[in-house]
């Protein structure tokens, strides 16, 4: 039994602290262990408007009127190192001792961003799923959780017992393959500005604005104006041909991804596709495209076939997954439970 439990069980009040860390945009919310079950409101704020971590939780802390935090967990965009994270997508590093000293948080736990939405799958109501591709569903399968938003997260979920425990990754750095011609020559104007081409530089906002960037120019002798992901879905919607050709690659790419993942960590209890993106744009995720580069894989087209596709509509999930490791550390949730 934890020390936090006994703390419980003879009536001490905690304060629990998650938060849900992007490159745009970070979400907390907190609760007190009296009354679990009554969270608190949600705490937005722009990301890069800060200097550092510790001066979004200063002011996370001020404006919430918190003056103590019992267990934080935060789910972070970048590789967890012991107590430390230094971010993908913005200029800190995170020191879960360091804040310690400054700020008045008594245990921090540091999760991979897409470990925390992992967690959060089975915190989401039925209407916040939509089924891409039913496959076969096998209750004893491992998950998959992938998603691109700022940048491209993958977790890959393994089951034990029952149990569901999400492992960090890197994958979105994936080196990017072509399987078109047009995904070829997109390749060849890719290498004149960089060497090294990931999925995360396709598969993310700025991966939307180059692909935007490539049709325009491949269409016209000039440079496009630039655009973020939102404008140019916005575009797409009132018809830009430009903008749709840019979305739908982005969805083909976005397919074929998720399935070459699928070869790697075959996952029949579902691949689920979170991330800042795909729930604004599930008009152009549910036509067939989609499904079929993710089952493009000729000869292992009949294992990939099996996996069920859900795309989540929640763009709580990585807050809602933080918010569950913070109640498994201070003893309010046990490992397995829902």
């Amino acid at each position: 039994m934890s020390r936090r439990f006994v703390e419980l069980l003879i009536g001490m009040t905690m304060i629990l602290l998650a938060g849900d860390i992007g490159g745009t945009t970070s979400r907390f919310q907190w609760l007190d262990s009296e009354t679990p079950e009554s969270q608190s409101t949600l705490f937005y704020y722009p990301s890069k408007r800060f200097s550092s971590f510790t001066a979004l939780l200063t002011t996370l802390l001020s404006d919430s009127g918190i003056t103590q935090v019992d267990v934080a967990c935060f789910g972070l965009p970048g590789p967890v190192q012991g107590c430390q994270v230094a971010l993908t997508n913005l200029p800190w590093t995170i020191d879960a001792c360091e804040l310690q000293e400054q700020l008045p948080l008594k245990e921090i736990s540091l999760v991979n961003d897409f470990q925390a939405a992992a967690l959060g799958i089975d915190a989401l109501r039925e209407e916040k799923i939509l089924c891409l591709h039913p496959g076969e569903f096998d209750p004893a399968g491992n998950r998959l959780v992938v998603g691109a938003g700022t940048g491209l997260g993958v977790a890959p979920v393994y089951q034990l017992e029952g149990h569901f425990y999400p492992q960090s990754s890197e994958g979105g750095h994936i080196a990017f393959a072509p399987v078109t011609d047009e995904q070829s020559r997109l390749m060849d104007w890719l290498h004149r500005e960089r060497s090294h081409i990931s999925y995360e530089d396709l598969l993310s906002g700025e991966g939307l604005g180059r692909l935007y960037r490539f049709h325009f120019q491949q269409r016209n002798n000039r440079q496009p104006t630039l655009f973020s992901a939102a404008m140019i879905h916005e575009l797409a919607e009132q018809g830009d041909e430009v903008a749709i050709a840019a979305l739908r690659m982005f969805v083909n790419i976005y397919g074929q991804f998720i399935g070459d993942v699928a070869l790697i960590w075959p996952a029949r209890a579902g691949i689920y596709i979170a991330g800042g993106i795909a729930g604004k744009i599930i008009r152009w995720m549910t036509p067939e495209d989609f499904t079929w580069y993710f089952l493009a894989k000729e000869s292992m087209n009949r294992v990939v076939e099996k996996m069920p596709v859900y795309l989540v509509k929640d763009e709580l999930l990585g807050l809602k997954g933080a918010m569950r490791s913070a109640r498994r550390l201070a003893g309010l949730e046990s490992e397995g439970e829902v």
